[in-house]
């Protein structure tokens, strides 16, 4: 009796394996998988028919479109094998102990219309449609690790190439370990990347720290998180001006920056950044005050400080919380802004020493009266455009020069101005005596 019994359980674990066999071989399988990755990412799946070499099996290509609430948008796996653990059977569950894949593309919704349901990742509770799936074979679906030899993925205009990724199943989610590859962010050159570190929960992608490198100088630290309140954050050190994703500021600025910047979720920039190493050239107000002062200094002057808050959206740039600082020479404080179409505005407040003041016969009394911090200030009303930029500060100077020239207050007074700034003053007589009482 017990050798028919143990025969009979022998004939139905044969029969059974048989039936395993046949299914797991079919294309019924391969839809039974793509269904239930469909489930989990929101998305419809399309995975080519497994081929089979003991517990493994592999797949040309898996295809996953996402739904319109879905973080994500589309991936497309090429090359992918799977190790199975036919154990699990006995737990009344499929699992997959680890995949890898050879190639993997991916682009990501930064603000999907809604929130995933957290129920749907539960395998085993939310089961699509399977009737393809004999009534007598499990449909819970277990997914273990992966590993993915490249990996080119885009998060609206951001984009990584070329990295490697680690993935771990952890509670309701994934951890995300990526290394190598680049990074791609428009108007920025291209970052070598080091390592990120990234969670994913319910649908929602944690980038909690991911470091990168520019060419030959400069390091970049970021984190953020996809979803309705989809953010990114950027730490830097040592960037280039020329790096900067403001190309017009190189025009009027060298050196290397550190700062912070918060990408919002509607697209706006904003942070505070501070120059190190900096130089001015290119300005018409510094390039005219070394016209007036005969100091050739003043038209590229180095900077001690240098530091802005700023704001960068759709194209247009505001810096405030401005402060510029050239020690012995000038201080400038105030806001500037550059709109997407070159438009140039902005008020200033430049500060002078009485060392520079000296040279400015009347100005420290009619266009520098305030004293302040060990500066003496004037208002400066910026305008025009960025490449025909306009300041009211030069035509108070020449009309204050052309007045002391005609109120001849003293000899002093014609020797202490430079000859070119009395030739000015000479020239503007005319425009202005009429407005002298």
């Amino acid at each position: 009796m017990l050798l028919f019994l143990s025969a009979l359980i022998a004939c139905v674990m044969a029969i059974v394996s048989i039936q395993v066999s046949r299914f797991v071989h079919s294309a019924d399988f391969s839809h039974f998988i793509a269904s239930h990755a469909g489930e989990v990412l929101e998305a419809e799946a399309t995975l080519q028919p497994l081929r089979w070499k003991g517990f493994s099996a592999r797949s040309e290509s898996l295809t996953l479109v996402g739904r319109e609430s879905a973080a994500l948008k589309r991936l497309d796996a090429k090359v992918l094998r799977a190790q199975w653990n036919w154990r699990a059977l006995l737990s009344n569950a499929w699992k997959i102990e680890h995949v890898e894949i050879q190639s993997l593309s991916a682009a990501f919704n930064l603000k999907p219309r809604a929130t995933p349901d957290t129920r749907s990742r539960e395998l085993g509770k939310n089961t699509p449609s399977t009737s393809f799936l004999p009534s007598w074979l499990p449909s819970r679906f277990e997914l273990g690790s992966f590993d993915v030899q490249k990996a080119d993925l885009l998060f609206g205009d951001i984009q990584s190439t070329g990295q490697t990724l680690k993935v771990q199943p952890v509670g309701e989610g994934y951890n995300i370990e990526a290394r190598g590859g680049s990074l791609l962010i428009p108007g920025l050159p291209p970052l070598a990347h080091a390592q990120s570190r990234i969670r994913e929960r319910g649908g929602i992608y944690y980038l909690d720290d991911s470091r990168f490198f520019l060419p030959h100088t400069g390091s970049l630290v970021a984190s953020g998180n996809s979803g309705a309140e989809a953010r990114l954050n950027l730490v830097w050190d040592g960037v280039p001006v020329a790096s900067l994703p403001v190309p017009e500021l190189a025009k009027y600025l060298d050196g290397t920056s550190r700062g912070t910047a918060t990408r919002e979720a509607e697209g706006a920039w904003r942070g505070s950044i501070t120059f190190t190493g900096a130089r001015l050239r290119n300005l018409p107000l510094l390039e005219n005050a070394a016209s007036f002062l005969q100091d050739s200094s003043w038209s590229n002057p180095p900077i001690e400080k240098l530091s802005a808050d700023f704001k960068y959206s759709a194209g247009n740039l505001t810096l405030t919380n401005l402060v510029i600082e050239s020690a012995g020479l000038a201080r400038i404080e105030g806001s500037v802004r550059i709109a997407q179409d070159g438009d140039l505005s902005g008020q200033l407040a430049l500060g002078l020493d009485l060392n520079t003041l000296k040279f400015l016969p009347g100005a420290r009394e009619t266009v520098f009266p305030t004293s302040r911090n060990g500066w003496y200030w004037s208002p400066v009303q910026l305008g025009g455009t960025v490449s025909n930029p306009r300041e009211d500060l030069s035509p108070r100077l020449a009309k204050c020069f052309a007045s002391a020239v005609l109120l001849n207050n003293s000899s002093k007074t014609l020797d202490a101005v430079p000859a070119n700034v009395i030739d000015t003053a000479k020239d503007l007589i005319n425009i202005f005596a009429p407005l002298i009482p």
